[in-house]
Formats: structure tokens, sequence, C-alpha cells
């Protein structure tokens, strides 16, 4: 055979190989890996979080180890008993509100949502004898009205499908309980046989790779536990925030809207103004203009708050200069856009364990 033609069969067979590969790996492999990390999930989930809750709580454990004098075992019992008692204390109290405001909310949601269309309907009769005069053509009147009526449809149904969610999310809790205990249990054991753990993980890997693992594996970790410190903290404040600025402004279910608002705010591109600007238009379209004003100068003063707050959080908590933190959540921002917030000082954290490890220089 010609070298000529046994290169350009080599070709076609590495280019037919790689074909196959990308198709086994579209249609076969992928979603078998995706179908087997969703069965997977349920199980590994509550060990995870555990292993992510005595993390967490390590700083108090030994803490309380070092000052208080007590074995590991009785350090992490009496910090798992009080976090305990402090979560359980806010969800009570939290859920037994929001009950009783989406009880009230759900009994008064058909006549606020037959206000709504009313509203519109009147705002669109105005329009119609303002701009139209009768003019345009009946087809494209009844298209207009058509559109209104399918808006008026949708955000009743947006609304209806919201708080049916909210009422079975919450009316699953009970069956939470045992996964919580398992939780629970498994952070306890994970809190407290920590070096054992990591000794027994030791042993799998060669010594130099063990070594170089456990310092980009610590610092990661640590990065991020910190940011989800930093996270946790600025949302806890600003759903604080929000509960004192409407109980201030005397509106109805303030529980219950920041418990959303937060919600929104921990969601992926979802924030908190696809609640509070929304909402402040309404508030203008009824005529309501203080209240209109005062959400949005609330929403301000949020955003002002957590925009100086999170440099200064991330970068104590990740052990970053305040310049480099803002400088990471800046440029993640950009490039993966509300992900970036998080990948981006981590990105940061990772190459400085890579360096601190003289991973580079091997």
């Amino acid at each position: 055979m010609p070298e000529r033609l046994a290169r350009a069969f080599q070709g076609l067979l590495v280019l037919l190989t790689a074909c196959l590969v990308v198709f086994l790996l579209l249609y076969y492999i992928i979603p078998a890996i995706v179908k087997i990390i969703n069965s997977l999930l349920p199980v590994i989930l509550p060990f995870a979080v555990a292993a992510l809750l005595a993390a967490l709580i390590d700083p108090v454990v030994n803490f309380i180890q070092e000052h208080a004098k007590l074995n590991r075992t009785a350090a992490v019992l009496i910090t798992i008993f009080f976090f305990l008692g402090l979560t359980s204390t806010g969800l009570f109290y939290l859920i037994s509100n929001l009950i009783i405001e989406l009880e009230g909310l759900v009994s008064t949601l058909p006549a606020q949502a037959r206000g709504l269309g009313a509203l519109l309907q009147e705002i669109f009769n105005r329009l119609q004898a303002f701009y139209f005069s009768g003019a345009l053509p009946p087809d494209i009147l009844s298209s207009l009205q058509n559109l209104l009526n399918t808006a008026t449809v949708g955000l009743k149904g947006l609304l209806t499908s919201l708080i049916q969610w909210l009422i079975a999310f919450l009316s699953s809790l009970p069956e939470l309980f045992i996964v919580v205990i398992i939780t629970l249990v498994a952070t306890f054991f994970f809190s407290r046989d920590k070096e054992a753990i990591m000794a027994t993980l030791r042993q799998f890997l060669p010594l130099s790779w063990a070594k170089n693992i456990e310092t980009v594996g610590s610092s990661v970790g640590r990065a991020i536990i910190g940011v989800l410190r930093a996270e946790t903290l600025l949302i806890s404040l600003q759903i604080t925030q929000t509960i004192i600025g409407l109980l201030i402004l005397r509106v109805d279910y303030a529980l219950t809207l920041a418990f959303l608002i937060g919600l929104a705010d921990i969601l992926p591109i979802v924030g908190p103004g696809t609640i509070y600007i929304p909402w402040a238009i309404w508030e203008f379209i009824q005529g309501r203009y203080g209240l209109g004003i005062a959400l949005l100068i609330l929403y301000s003063f949020i955003i002002i708050l957590r925009q100086l707050l999170q440099p200064k959080l991330v970068a104590v908590n990740l052990g970053l200069h305040p310049l480099t933190a803002l400088i990471a959540l800046y440029a993640g921002l950009k490039l993966l856009g509300i992900a970036g917030l998080i990948i981006g000082p981590l990105t940061v954290v990772v190459f400085k364990a890579y360096l601190a490890a003289g991973i580079g220089k091997r």
C-alpha cells in the first residue's frame, strides 16, 4: 500500500474512532453517568451534607475541646446539640409564621387575582380610549385583549403554583425527619473521627500524592466553607433587613416575602431584584407611590450593603487580600455570571494552594 494512501487510511480511521467515541459519550456514556448520579444522589447527599456540616462546626468543636478540657466526643455532642437547638427554635418560629401567612395569602389569592385582572383591564381600556380612539382594526384590539387575558391568567397561575410549592414543601418537612437524623448521626461520626478518617484515606494514595492532595484539598475545603459562611451571613443579613424594613412599612406577609427574597438570592441568576423591582412597579401602577419608593430605597440599601460587605467577608473567610478578592469577584461575575462570584475566588484559592504545595515546581 502506498505511504500516502496508508496515512489517509490512518487519518480516516482516527476520525471515525473519534466520531464513534463522541457518539458513545453523547448518547450512551454521559446519559448513563447522569442516570447513575441521579440514582446515587439521594443516598450520597445526606453523608455529603454531614461531611460539610462537620467541617463547618470543626472550629467550634476545637474551641470547646481546648478551653473546656473535654474529650472530642463530648465537644462534638455539645456543639451539635447547641446548633440543633438554635436551628430548631428558628425553624419552628419561621415555619409556624409562614404557615399562618400562607393560609391567609391563599384565602385572599382569588380576590387579589380578580382585582389584578380588573386593574389591568381598566389600564387597557384607558390606553385604548386615550391613544387608539377606536382607530385600530378590531382584530388588533381583539389580539391585545387576548394578550391581556393570557397575561392575567398566567400571573394568577404563577402565584398559585408558587403558593402550592411552598405549602407542599412545608408539608413534606415531616418526611425529612429520618434524613435529618441520619445526617446528624453522620455529622457526629465525621467530626469525632476526623483524624481516623483522614488516616484511612491516606493509605490508598502514594505518600507524595497524599501530601499534595491534602494540601490542596485542605485549602479548597477551607475556601468552600469560607464562601458558604460569607454567603450565609450575607443572606441572613439581607433577610433580616427585609423583615425589619417590611415591618416598618407595615406590609402584609412580611415573613413570607422575606423568605421568598432570600430564596431568590440563593438561586442562580435570580436575585432579590426580581421581586423588589416588579413589586415596586406594581405599587406605582396602583398609585401607592410612597410604598413603591420605599421598596426601591430598601432594595438599594440591601444591594449597596451587600456590595460593600461581600469583598471583605470573602477576603476574610478565604484568606485573600481584599483587593484580590474584589478582582476575583468582578472577573468571575464578568466571565461566568452569578456563579462566577463563587468560582472566581475559589479559583484563586486553588491556584494559591497549588503553588503552596509546590506541585508546579516538579
